[in-house]
């Protein structure tokens, strides 16, 4: 099959690069830095440069191509744009040059359904676009995975440091899952029938629990401080006031998992623990 990926130098991207190259499929790699995907080019069989906001941009991008995954969305630190230019707009950018390219099957990266999350600008422009894709007439998928094990590095930082600081009493609770089972599904979806996919790794674990993984792979001892939710949720609230969307739209989605059970299907394999040993910090 020949499958665009957009957001392809992304966590998630690069995995289903690779995941789809190992399966044998043709790979068109939708990029805005093509720079950025030196650790798959080897994956990819044609890159296509284009920022996916600009819909002129795009003209031409899914032309022969069966399918596209995509998993663009607002990522890192705050900058120019908001969740409405990229999480909604960007998708819906796409969506319709997939439409025009006469694509078989769209498959969409959102996020975790959890009812402390619905109400965040991040998943409202998420949960915007999946009803676009819905009315497209296009075939699709919608996955929703649960926050993924690179999210967490965090905590793998702050141990190394010495100490990590939690929200509450630490048993607030999470499955995060692995990007390669993320991607894995997003490339079994090409020929699946199913139009939502929840996706949690296999583990349930509190945030404490995930701070003593972090600091039995970085080999520190375990220190941990623990700061009220009520600074948080004040917080919060003072940011939606004295700062633009394009700000307070980002930290308010990281903030509100950690302070919240957030919880899927066990559907992934791989285990946080073994990611950190991978990805541990050396001293």
């Amino acid at each position: 099959m020949r499958v665009m990926v957009a957001g392809a130098t992304g966590y998630l991207g690069r995995h289903i690069v690779r995941e789809l190259k190992d399966r044998g499929h043709f790979v068109r790699a939708l990029v805005r830095d093509a720079v950025r995907l030196e650790t798959v080019r080897d994956a990819v069989d044609e890159v296509f440069t284009a920022d996916a906001t600009d819909q002129k941009a795009l003209a031409g991008c899914c032309d022969g191509m069966d399918a596209v995954i995509s998993s663009v969305g607002l990522v890192g630190k705050a900058g120019k744009k908001t969740a409405w230019d990229v999480d909604y707009a960007a998708n819906r950018n796409l969506l319709e040059e997939a439409g025009r390219a006469g694509v078989g099957k769209f498959v969409y990266t959102s996020v975790v359904r959890a009812p402390a999350l619905e109400n965040l600008q991040l998943v409202r422009a998420k949960r915007a676009f999946e009803a676009e894709l819905r009315g497209s007439g296009l075939a699709y998928t919608i996955l929703l995975p649960n926050g993924y094990f690179s999210d967490f590095d965090a905590y793998l930082e702050m141990a190394r440091d010495g100490r990590v600081y939690l929200f509450g009493d630490g048993s607030f609770r999470i499955n995060p899952i692995d990007g390669a089972d993320v991607a894995a599904a997003a490339v079994d979806a090409l020929d699946a029938a199913a139009h939502e996919v929840e996706l949690g790794g296999p583990e349930i674990l509190t945030h404490e629990e995930i701070a003593n993984e972090a600091f039995r792979a970085a080999g520190t001892p375990p220190r941990i401080r623990h700061i009220p939710t009520w600074v948080i949720t004040a917080g919060l609230t003072l940011l939606r006031w004295v700062t633009p969307l394009r700000v307070h739209g980002v930290i308010e989605f990281p903030l509100t998992v950690l302070t919240h059970d957030v919880l899927s299907p066990a559907v992934g394999r791989h285990r946080l623990a073994d990611h950190y040993k991978e990805v541990r910090p050396t001293r």
